[in-house]
């Protein structure tokens, strides 16, 4: 059996065994059997323990091989020191997965993680999927499974839905799905993965990209085990359409070993994660409200078709505050037609404007019906996209201005969202019913719609880039980063050469005659393995007039690389190239995420500045394109008060190749190009530094 079928068997389990089962309905190892017999379960439960011939009304057996026949899933809840055995039993009895709640693994001390690291052996030996250790378990909605101890469902259980929510902490997941049940949303599967010592978040991905209830999927993350694998399964899952809303925790900087260079030093994990999610079209959230919020356009077919807003609002401060909102969002508040003018004055107020936002005024009060006209017509108008609607309180009202609402939904096949302050729970789930999300304030309601907009943004853009991923484990041997003479020669030479100024090493002793060819003014750099960052240390001289001015400042740096005790190896001079705008073009092979490509804008005060963008290779032109075009400084890109505007296109064509060339040659560590230019001559490095994986003896 393929691994995906395995998780999804597991997922979808219909017969059930709970080892260690309990007859008290409040342990561990007793809350699943009582929470599906509570909610109804659709398959077989097995309570597995050889001390009881029956728990909680069901047969008990004293062994996973006594049942008889193999389980889809074995829940597992005994002491640590136990579970190996259990996991053993139960494979040689066919069971098809695990869940293991018990805790004292690689989370609690050495010997735990040696326990951990033997079930992840038997995992792979027998290829059966384990969920766990220290883990909250699987709830499936649909078939009522509940492999959970979880309290989230000591009061209402959760209505079968679409939204999948998956876990690396089990608290984060036991608020969400009380969240999620409370707002009346139904849940497809719900995962809390724990240590991951086999099944992984991205295993979980897998088995939901193949699943037809699940529409969203919610994440709460602190790592991932496999980068490379969940980057073809986010594709997977946004090639269907499938939306993930992530929150990522921890915002970590780079290693020490990043300090030398500033890809490296731009290029910290929590920009990585940006840069995948950015790139396989993943909503980036910082709470689980947001991640709510964020998933109800997709959940009740109200993504905005475009991004013009037809605004109505019972305030006329709160439709402000949503105009506001809106243009902040990227979103447009349409001007309305003559059309769609002339029909709203026929049906509003005398002192009511028929514009966009629209002031319903108090007068749905004292006229109910007024909201479902107005929104019909606005709903109708080819103008708009979508309609969003602003109510406040009026709770004795409420039950008119809903049925008005979903009436009027139904009727304009608009998409529409609501923000209701002040909601009753009842009135937010018949509108729900009807299809329409409902916000308790305007800018969780505006982000949403700007979220849907992203997604459809991200997910074509995603379409186009090279579906391959890079493979292999990267170089071998021991890194040695070269000179900027040595780093030119080799950005020079091969597939995807890049242009550099013209320019002659001078090493000691050397004459003005090594200088004849070159054409003032000058440019003077240090060389020396030891001084990556040249200017910082005084090893650069800008507008040199001459070649005796030239030879004489490399003399000076053959001095100063004396009184710093550093290596020597010549003074690169080169003719001076004039530029509008210099960037930052950075290459390197992280150990978690693989290759990597930083763009940004460049010189010495590139890591103050900090306006880069990142992507993972591989990356084609346009790909690289949308990167440098994503720039805080992208407005100075098309001309900016007279200046030439900057060949955007070549220069991503030039990174496009250069990024191919450093996925084929496994030689390159690292490449850091500071600056590179683009203008009416064309593309050139002026600055560069190659690390390279030298074979050890």
């Amino acid at each position: 059996m393929m691994r995906s079928e395995a998780v999804r068997r597991l997922l979808n389990a219909r017969s059930v065994a709970v080892v260690g089962a309990s007859s008290d309905p409040a342990k561990i190892t007793g809350r699943p059997i009582a929470y599906m017999r509570k909610i109804g379960f659709q398959g077989e439960i097995h309570p597995v323990n050889p001390r009881r011939p029956e728990i909680q009304g069901l047969r008990s057996y004293p062994s996973l091989s006594a049942i008889g026949r193999p389980v889809d899933l074995a829940i597992i809840g005994t002491a640590a020191e136990r579970v190996e055995e259990a996991i053993a039993e139960g494979i040689d009895a066919g069971a098809g997965g695990f869940v293991v709640f018990s805790s004292g693994f690689a989370e609690f001390d050495a010997e735990g993680a040696e326990r951990q690291r033997r079930l992840a052996a038997l995992s792979r030996q027998h290829g059966v999927p384990i969920i766990g250790p220290n883990c909250l378990g699987v709830i499936n909605a649909r078939s009522g499974l509940v492999a959970s101890f979880t309290t989230a469902l000591e009061g209402q259980p959760p209505k079968p839905g679409h939204f999948a929510f998956v876990s690396q902490s089990g608290a984060m997941a036991a608020y969400w799905l009380d969240m999620v049940t409370q707002a009346g949303i139904g849940v497809s599967t719900w995962v809390s993965s724990g240590n991951e010592c086999d099944v992984h978040v991205g295993d979980v991905l897998a088995g939901l990209a193949e699943d037809e209830d699940t529409r969203v999927i919610g994440l709460y993350l602190e790592d991932i085990k496999d980068p490379l694998a969940f980057r073809a399964v986010a594709r997977r899952l946004a090639e269907a359409g499938k939306p993930v809303i992530a929150i990522k925790a921890g915002r970590s900087k780079a290693g020490a070993d990043a300090a030398r260079s500033h890809t490296g030093a731009l290029a910290g994990e929590d920009t990585l994660y940006e840069a995948l999610f950015e790139q396989y079209a993943i909503e980036r959230v910082v709470s689980l409200t947001a991640l709510i919020d964020r998933a109800k356009p997709f959940l009740f077919d109200a993504r905005p078709r475009g991004r013009r807003l037809g605004v109505m609002s019972v305030s006329g401060g709160a439709g402000v505050m949503l105009a506001d909102a809106a243009e902040a969002a990227g979103l447009d508040i349409a001007p309305f037609s003559e059309d769609t003018r002339s029909r709203l004055a026929a049906v509003l107020p005398v002192f009511s404007k028929p514009q966009n936002p629209i002031d319903l005024t108090a007068m749905v009060v004292q006229d109910p019906a007024l909201l479902s006209r107005t929104l019909s017509i606005v709903g109708e108008a080819p103008e708009i996209d979508a309609c969003i609607l602003f109510i406040g309180l009026m709770a004795s009202i409420a039950d008119t201005l809903a049925a008005a609402i979903g009436a009027a939904r139904a009727a304009s096949g608009k998409p529409v969202v609501v923000v209701w302050i002040g909601a009753r729970n009842d009135v937010v789930g018949r509108l729900q019913e009807a299809g329409l999300p409902v916000f308790a304030d305007i800018p969780a309601a505006i982000d949403a719609l700007a979220g849907g907009l992203r997604f459809d943004r991200r997910q074509q853009a995603m379409r186009t880039l090279p579906a391959g991923l890079p493979g292999g484990s990267g170089p071998a041997g021991i890194p040695r980063m070269l000179t900027e003479w040595d780093s030119k020669a080799v950005l020079r030479t091969g597939d995807a050469a890049l242009p550099v100024p013209h320019g002659v090493l001078v090493r000691p002793g050397d004459g003005a005659d090594v200088l004849a060819g070159l054409t003032p003014p000058l440019a003077a750099k240090l060389q020396s393995p030891a001084l990556p960052h040249k200017s910082d240390a005084g090893g650069v001289a800008l507008r040199l007039t001459d070649a005796e001015a030239a030879l004489k400042t490399a003399r000076a740096f053959e001095g100063l690389a004396r009184d710093r005790g550093i290596p020597y190896d010549g003074t690169l001079v080169e003719e001076m190239v004039p530029f509008d705008m210099e960037f930052l073009v950075g290459l390197r092979r992280d150990p978690v995420f693989g290759p990597i490509l930083v763009v940004g804008r460049g010189g010495v005060e590139v890591e103050a500045m900090r306006d880069v963008a990142m992507g993972l290779l591989p990356l084609d032109r346009a790909a690289v394109e949308r990167l440098i075009r994503s720039l805080r400084c992208a407005p100075l890109l098309d001309g900016f008060r007279n200046r030439a505007p900057v060949p955007v296109g070549a220069l991503a064509e030039a990174i496009a190749g250069l990024c191919d060339r450093f996925l084929a040659d496994v030689r390159l560590v690292e490449v850091e190009i500071n600056p590179m230019v683009a203008g009416p001559r064309g593309v050139a490095a002026l600055d560069a530094l190659v690390t390279i994986a030298e074979e050890t003896s």
